[in-house]
């Protein structure tokens, strides 16, 4: 029998890459599942494909923004409403932008610097911090930081700056969750 069935779990990115495919696997496991993204089509798409497989009871989506504090909050105070404290959590929504691999660091657009700022680090830190009272103890928590966050890219310093502030806080509520069992770790791939 799987460990995974009946348990809780919040993913950000849901509705396409790492995010959609850890979702899948978790339904296919029999996990309960609060996913979110800023991506409301592709969103209500993975939910359909994912209550077929876990039952519409078992999977609750919400558009959300991760750079919205008090949006994250709320999708995450329903999920709790919903299920219960959370197993745990996928943090994955995460954006390259529009200048990756064509701008130096003297180019870059801020307003480009800003939106991955703000998607891939700010996004992570709102989630964790709505997520962390609704964890159980002995919860788990995953991040996606990137392999470019710890060897660094040419023309790629807003991704690059954003994956490295993922380790950074992911070592952080590590540390900070330790007592309660809870494990923080991050994926780089």
């Amino acid at each position: 029998m799987s460990t995974i069935k009946g348990k809780a779990f919040a993913i950000t990115g849901a509705a396409s890459g790492i995010g959609r495919a850890t979702a899948t696997q978790l339904a296919s496991l029999g996990a309960r599942l609060s996913l979110a993204d800023a991506n409301a089509s592709l969103l209500e798409e993975v939910r359909a494909e994912l209550a077929e497989v876990a039952g519409p009871e078992n999977i609750h989506s919400k558009q959300v923004d991760v750079r919205d504090r008090a949006a994250v909050e709320g999708w995450i105070h329903e999920a709790a409403d919903e299920f219960g404290q959370l197993d745990g959590a996928a943090n994955l929504a995460g954006v390259i932008g529009k200048q990756q691999n064509i701008a130096s660091i003297a180019e870059i657009d801020d307003d480009d610097w800003d939106f991955v700022m703000g998607v891939n680090i700010k996004g992570v830190l709102n989630s964790l911090r709505a997520q962390i009272p609704a964890l159980k103890d002995g919860a788990s928590v995953v991040n996606a930081a990137s392999m470019a966050g710890i060897i660094g890219l040419p023309n790629s310093a807003a991704y690059v700056t954003s994956k490295h502030g993922v380790v950074g806080l992911t070592k952080t509520a590590a540390k900070e969750l330790g007592s309660r069992h809870v494990r923080v770790n991050a994926v780089a791939p």
